[in-house]
């Protein structure tokens, strides 16, 4: 079984792919009633919210897929801290939007159970 470090890395590495793999990532890595907060923006539970969530924002800005650089990872026992940059790109490959972002992830049996985002919602300019 992979370690809490290795399977957030893998989650998150899924997103830079394509937007059918960032779907299908929500299905793999998370549970029936995670419970996904993009602190004092929305909160969803389970995966048809946060694929609902996912669909609408990329309505709203564009985006098909996010390439992240994780600066510092850290785990203590199945909690997963990741101090990263989502860097969110256009189908045209282009990067219009850069979030700094610090984040939780409580894994159960392998899986997201609970996930925290925290960022600054003034520094995400395009994406508000």
């Amino acid at each position: 079984m992979p370690t809490p470090i290795e399977t957030v890395t893998a989650f998150i590495n899924e997103w830079a792919k394509s937007s059918e793999a960032l779907h299908a990532s929500h299905h793999t890595y998370f549970t029936p009633t995670t419970v996904w907060e993009n602190v004092g923006v929305i909160t969803t539970v389970g995966i048809d919210e946060a694929i609902a969530f996912i669909n609408e924002f990329e309505k709203k800005t564009g985006f098909a897929t996010i390439r992240v650089d994780i600066l510092n990872i850290a785990a203590d026992g199945d909690k997963v801290l990741t101090e990263r940059v989502d860097h969110f790109v256009n189908a045209d490959g282009a990067t219009f939007a850069s979030v700094r972002i610090m984040g939780i992830f409580e894994l159960e049996n392998g899986k997201v159970a609970r996930w925290r985002d925290y960022f600054d919602t003034a520094a995400m300019g395009p994406l508000a």
